[in-house]
């Protein structure tokens, strides 16, 4: 199954609504093929679309992985207080 990202350029090139200056990069690397330049461009514009996706997952992934970060600091830090007062509890003869 193709990508979205693969049948949104593949349109632009069948409508002819390519970015021109990508495409004139892509036919002058392809040396004035333009079955090659096309080709070319539909891999240029499908890293172009992944890319824009992945700054989005930055944004969307920030807290879901900070979340499970903060509890583990917050219980570890409980965690000490408790056995550092359990101690000095112990050694003061405070119960």
């Amino acid at each position: 199954m193709r990508s979205p990202e693969y049948i949104m350029a593949s349109k632009e090139v069948k409508n002819n609504s390519m970015n021109e200056e990508l495409f004139a990069q892509c036919i002058k690397n392809a040396e004035g093929d333009e079955q090659r330049a096309k080709a070319m461009y539909v891999q240029r514009r499908i890293s172009e679309l992944k890319i824009g996706q992945i700054e989005n997952l930055d944004q969307r992934e920030k807290w879901p992985m900070l979340l499970p970060l903060l509890a583990l600091y917050t219980i570890g830090t409980i965690g000490v207080l408790l056995l550092v007062f359990g101690f000095l509890g112990n050694k003061l003869n405070w119960w």
